[in-house]
This record gives structure tokens, C-alpha cells and sequence, in this order.
């Protein structure tokens, strides 16, 4: 049956002014323009005088981590009157204990979207403060950053590593070698109807932001077997959301155990990925010190990353690969120039003006959250703490390579940072560096065109022979100011022709989904 969508306006993002007044769809694909289609096997659907864009694609966030605290925790910092709320320890003490007293004794409590650079400490709480606030549970706080943490007596001793944080602060290479002791943890503290709950409220939430397609970067090389990564390889196939999986493994076994449930060859990410650490835990590897006279360090040799990434590289693979500070996306792009194919950059967020040169004609895709930086200028300014005027000014040329046809492709981090693309898109169009922020068209094809083109698909654009995957919202998201960007939401969203209906929460709908068709993601 086709249907026909009518009484809105169809960006297509082919350009900046292409739009149509009715599209045409069958068996989920676009199949025409502007046409008049009667008859009994053709349905109309009138949709109000809405705007249309193509579903939008975050091609780099974690899903099991977004997905663990949906359903184990909450987000401790928010933006309250343009300040960070709680901005204190007295205020997280507050906020902790409220979500403990609610919570089931001993249960493990995750707690993201912790702000130590804007607390009046300037730090994350230790162990000892952990365990009298949450009444001696297991307690897992996630630093903003990404790459530092802290975490409770209870689950420091369950993880055994008291002798790596005594005071149970992680930061930098001591937290990312141990995240799958994180993870395994987790697997073995979530229950069935914990997970239900999360899988539901996160895609529900992708879908209100208007979000169709996830670049899902999971899995760790430092436990024995990531079972909690192929269960979120198994689930994923059946989401109603189209997931496209990006093993973080240099471990071939782990590789093999995910691989046949994926569309095309893909690893990399983060975790054993990442060639560096984080800005806010000092541990980004710049070719000079941070304010504070200490100094990031890359955390591979060349010979070793250059032979990995070109083992995978011959064998088809596209590599996504973590780099912040310049040393180490020095080091990704020369590598890069040697070895077939197109891969990916992620967060790319200082490189030098070498680097960007060889990016502009090298062309890879660059993974960019620049809803940090927004956040980080105006609230945060960890930056102007920890970064010389130089290396700030060095942030990511966005406008300049936009120009140059390098594809910028959109993306959350979540949970380091909310799921909204539409914060990150107002990062783009008020960048920290005001001369590199981008248009409202170029800002939108890093969730649109540019994800489609980096994930070889025919989506990100509406254009016949295209998935009909898009939301409508009352807005033209082409014209508005940067600031009327804050709190957007889709009116409604549709996948592959058909509208989306929230996942219910609850055991009988995750039963269900485990009886849908799989998918490869």
C-alpha cells in the first residue's frame, strides 16, 4: 500500500531550499515527489501543516551506559538559572540521599552528568563521603568528562580495586583500564525488569528528540568475556530504532562473538580506542602542558596502533578511534593517510593546524559534540582553567572544515552528555571559536546527510529510492535563531514509513521485543 504525507513541508536536505508539499511511500521508501495518488490501495495522512526533516543519526554515544542509568540512576547536574545546580558537595550530599532513600537497599546507584569543574571543591566526592551519603551502598558517579569517576567502599571492594583509587577517584588511564570491571558489575546487578524499564525510556527519548538511527560504541577488551555487550548486541537487533553497533574491541574473540549480528564492518570507539583521555581530567595529550604544568600522554605507540588500525583496515573495516588533544589526533590522522579506506576521527576537539590541513584533504568523518564547549564557555570554563589562550583558540575549526567537504557527523556522548541533538547543534551554531560556528544547514546535515554518508546507507536525506525515516516538528529548524533551539522536541516521529508508538514499560512489552523479528545492526 502507499501511503501519501500531505499538508507539510518536506526538507529534504539535498540543499538548504529544497523542500516539497507531499511525499509518497511504499513499503517503507520514498518513492515520490508532489504526486497525486488515489485509488484503494493508496492511504493520505495529513500532517497539520508540520515541518519534515529526515530522521536524525547520533553517530557516537555509549547505549548500554545510557540504557544502565535510565533505569539504576539519574543525572546529578543540571543548568539552573545559567548555573550548574548542584554546584557544591553539600548539594550533591542532598541529591544523593534523596535518590538513595527512594532506592532499594544495596542496590547499585549510578549517578552521571557529575560537573567537577563547576563544583565550589573542584573535585568528586571520595569513597568515605560516598558511603555515609548512599547509607553504605554501591555508589558509581560519572564525571562529565568522561574519563574520571568515583565510586563507593561497597563497589570499590566488589571490583577490587582498592589498591588502583584508595580513595575511590579514578581518573584517566586508572578509569579506563577498568571499565569493564564496571561493566561486568553491571550485568551481573541489573535485573530484567531494571532493564526494560531503561531499554524503554531510552528509546522513547531518542524518538522525542527525533532521533531514528544510533551509532551504538560499546564493549571493553578488559574482561574475560563482555557477555553484557553481546546481550546488548542481541537486544539492539530488535529495537524499534535502527542501531548500528561499533564493537570497541581489539580482541578478535570478543570481535567475533558480535560481528555476525552486524549490517557492515565496523570497530573502534572509545574505551581501548581511545588514543588519549579528557580535557577535564588533564589526561588529553597535547604537545604542551596544561595550565597546571602537568601533561597528557598518548596512550599507544605508534608502531603498535599503526599495526593494529591497518590489520582491520586491510580485512574492510571502517576504525573509529578516540582522539582529543593534538599529539594524539597527530597521530590517528598519519596513520589514517597510510591505510585503505575511510574511517573516523572522534571528538577531534584540538588538533593542530597541520592536522587540520591533512583532515581538509585526507576527508575523514569526524565525530563532534560541541554541546560541551557551549556549556563549557558559559557555565563550566574548565577550559580557560586547564588550557593555555593558545590551545583553547585550536578548538576544532568546524565552519573550515564544513567547507572543505570534510563530513562532520553529530553526536551526544551520551550518557556523558545528554541524548538531545539539539544541544549540540546550538554548540555548533554558537561555537566557543564564534568565526568556526556553523549555519543552521550545515548544523543539521551533521545529524542528517553527513550520518548517512558515513554509515553507507540510504538515509539522512528524503529522496526517492530513500528510507522514509523522519520527524516533524513546528518549526523550520533551517530558519530559526541558535537559542530557540533549547527544549525542541519532535511532534512525531516515523520509521521506515510507519509511526513510531512508544515502548511501553514494563516485563510483558520487553517479552515482546524479544519475540521481534531481528534486524542487523
Amino acid at each position: 500500500m502507499k501511503t501519501v504525507f500531505v499538508n507539510a513541508t518536506f526538507h529534504t536536505m539535498e540543499s538548504k531550499t529544497d523542500a516539497h508539499r507531499s511525499m509518497t511511500v511504499e513499503d517503507g521508501v520514498i518513492v515520490g515527489f508532489d504526486e497525486s495518488a488515489e485509488g484503494p490501495n493508496v492511504q493520505t495522512i495529513d500532517l497539520a501543516g508540520a515541518h519534515v526533516f529526515p530522521a536524525l543519526i547520533d553517530s557516537h554515544l555509549h547505549m548500554l551506559e545510557a540504557i544502565a542509568l535510565a533505569s539504576m540512576g539519574e543525572q546529578i547536574c543540571n543548568i539552573v538559572n545559567s548555573r550548574v545546580e548542584p554546584h557544591d558537595l553539600a548539594g550533591v550530599e542532598r541529591e544523593i540521599r534523596s535518590y538513595a532513600a527512594k532506592s532499594k537497599p544495596g542496590s547499585l546507584l549510578i549517578f552521571s552528568n557529575y560537573v567537577s569543574a563547576a563544583m565550589d571543591e573542584g573535585r568528586l566526592p571520595n569513597r568515605y563521603e560516598l558511603d555515609e551519603w548512599a547509607d553504605g551502598a554501591p555508589v558509581w558517579i560519572i564525571n562529565i568528562d568522561g574519563h574520571s569517576g568515583a565510586c563507593s567502599s561497597a563497589l570499590l571492594n566488589a571490583l577490587e580495586l582498592g589498591d588502583v583509587a584508595p580513595d575511590g577517584i579514578l581518573s584517566g588511564p586508572a578509569h579506563d583500564a577498568n571499565l569493564g570491571k564496571f561493566t561486568d558489575h553491571l550485568a551481573s546487578s541489573i535485573t530484567p525488569a531494571a532493564l526494560a524499564h531503561g531499554i524503554a525510556h531510552f528509546c522513547n527519548q531518542c524518538a522525542a528528540y527525533g532521533i531514528g538511527t544510533v551509532c551504538a560504541l560499546e564493549g571493553t577488551d578488559d574482561s574475560e568475556r563482555d557477555r553484557m555487550a553481546e546481550l546488548t548486541a542481541f537486544l539492539a537487533q530488535r529495537f524499534p530504532l535502527d542501531v548500528r553497533m561499533f564493537p570497541q574491541y581489539m580482541d578478535e574473540g570478543k570481535l567475533k562473538r558480535v560481528l555476525p549480528r552486524m549490517d557492515a564492518k565496523r570497530v573502534g570507539g572509545c574505551m581501548k580506542w581511545e588514543l588519549d583521555g579528557s580535557v577535564g581530567s588533564r589526561t588529553a595529550a597535547f604537545s604542551e602542558p596544561y595550565a597546571d604544568g602537568s601533561t597528557g600522554s598518548l596512550y599507544f605507540d605508534d608502531n603498535e596502533l599503526a599495526r593494529t588500525i591497518e590489520g582491520f583496515a586491510n580485512r574492510g573495516f571502517m576504525v573509529s578511534a578516540h582522539a582529543i588533544g593534538d599529539a594524539a589526533i597527530d597521530q590517528l590522522v598519519g596513520i589514517f593517510e597510510r591505510v585503505p579506506g575511510r574511517h573516523r576521527i572522534d571528538h577531534c576537539e584540538f588538533p593542530s593546524e597541520d592536522a587540520v590541513e591533512r583532515v581538509c584533504k585526507l576527508k575523514p568523518f569526524v565525530t563532534v559534540q560541541p554541546g560541551y564547549a557551549w556549556i563549557d564557555k558559559r557555565y563550566l570554563h574548565g577550559y580557560e582553567r586547564y588550557l593555555s589562550e593558545s590551545q583553547i583558540a585550536s578548538q576544532i575549526p568546524l565552519a573550515r572544515l564544513a567547507e572543505a567537504g570534510v563530513p562532520l557527523c553529530g553526536s551526544t556522548d551520551a550518557p556523558v552528555q545528554s541524548v538531545d541533538p539539539f544541544l549540540q547543534m546550538h554548540g555548533m551554531r554558537e561555537f566557543y571559536v564564534e568565526d568556526q560556528s556553523l549555519s543552521a544547514y550545515e548544523a543539521l546535515k551533521t545529524y542528517t546527510v553527513n550520518g548517512g554518508e558515513m554509515l553507507g546507507e540510504k538515509k539522512g536525506v528524503l529522496r526517492e529510492g530513500y528510507e522514509a525515516s523522519f520527524f516533524t516538528c513546528a518549526e523550520n529548524l533551517l530558519e530559526i535563531e541558535p537559542s530557540d533551539l533549547e527544549g525542541m522536541r519532535a511532534q512525531s516521529m516515523w520509521l521506515h514509513g510507519k509511526r513510531y508508538k512508544p515502548l511501553p514499560d514494563g516485563l510483558g512489552a520487553f517479552v515482546r521485543l524479544l519475540t521481534t523479528k531481528p534486524k542487523k545492526i
